[in-house]
């Protein structure tokens, strides 16, 4: 199977749906075309955010970074972005906050060549990643330090804008040494007979890469948007662990897989074990991020986990039973 050159190469796809004319109009951003961002596709495909009078049309932005700047220039509402783009951005004077999490683990995993099989053989070569600034970018490098290496001296972090897709074509010829991709890309890189170095997960034990995020102005002027956006995804979160075959469609369609049998591997192996049941975000989570953004940045030394998310919304929704 091979699904990768089916990828839009395009910097972001604007998926158009046409609904209620009164409904609330909100542009809501994605950031890789991954199982675990599958909430957001699903609260759209299924018709969670139209029950709960939202229009939502879904924007794909590679990089957090970007996905920021793309939010504070007010292009967009809402967005996912792992927490390292978000803490940098506040720290520099946004406003932006977490209301809810769609993953609870770090879904990356680093790929290289068949002939590097020790991340020690990593020094002097090249790591492909997204966006700088960006999940990627940013647990590669607490990746790297883990295991005693120096990010851009023993080991080149090199920004790929064409997707994770794109990566792994890059990889395939030959033109870099290793890559940072999610399953289910990671599971096609293996049966090519690529190495699946290290498994981000089993490295850093406390961390998110789906982050629901908005600005604080945008949540105190829109309250029952944001209400009405947070009950949307949990619905989805509950549609995804209880329809199997409804699920896997959508997911198929954005990530304009065919292969059913390889999808439903994907989800029960791997998407299913991504998905934050609850949306709450992790504090500790936070801390592990913010703990990492100590080290270089004495801005972050009075931050709490607290200044970066905001969860009266989904504290409300638990106590009505929602």
């Amino acid at each position: 199977m091979n699904f990768i050159k089916s990828f839009p190469a395009a910097f972001f796809l604007l998926f158009l749906a046409f609904t209620d004319a009164g409904a609330e109009k909100l542009n809501f951003s994605f950031s890789s075309l991954v199982g675990s961002q599958s909430p957001l596709w699903v609260a759209k495909e299924a018709g969670y955010f139209k029950k709960h009078g939202i229009d939502a049309q879904l924007v794909y932005i590679v990089g957090g970074r970007v996905v920021v700047q793309a939010m504070l220039a007010g292009e967009l509402q809402m967005g996912i972005s792992a927490p390292g783009a978000l803490i940098r951005a506040n720290l520099q004077g946004s406003d932006l906050v977490f209301l809810g999490t769609g993953t609870a683990t770090a879904d990356f995993a680093l790929i290289t060549g068949k002939d590097i099989a020790d991340i020690r053989q990593l020094r002097g070569k090249r790591i492909g990643i997204g966006q700088f600034g960006g999940g990627p970018d940013y647990t590669t490098r607490i990746m790297l330090e883990k295991h005693g290496l120096i990010p851009d001296k023993d080991v080149r972090i090199v920004q790929m804008l064409t997707g994770q897709p794109g990566r792994l074509v890059a990889l395939q010829a030959g033109a870099i040494e290793g890559i940072v991709i999610s399953p289910p890309l990671t599971v096609q890189a293996k049966q090519m007979g690529f190495n699946l170095l290290v498994d981000y997960s089993n490295v850093i034990p406390y961390f998110f890469t789906g982050g629901f995020m908005t600005t604080r102005r945008y949540a105190q002027q829109n309250p029952g948007t944001v209400e009405n956006v947070l009950r949307a995804l949990l619905d989805a979160t509950r549609y995804i662990f209880s329809n199997e075959a409804g699920t896997l469609k959508i997911v198929g369609q954005y990530m304009r897989i065919t292969d059913y049998a390889f999808l439903q591997a994907y989800y029960r192996e791997s998407m299913l074990k991504q998905i934050n049941r609850t949306l709450y975000p992790d504090v500790k989570a936070i801390e592990f991020t913010l703990e990492q953004e100590r080290k270089s940045s004495p801005a972050v030394a009075k931050a709490k986990p607290g200044d970066f998310i905001d969860t009266r919304f989904l504290d409300k929704l638990r106590k009505e039973g929602y």
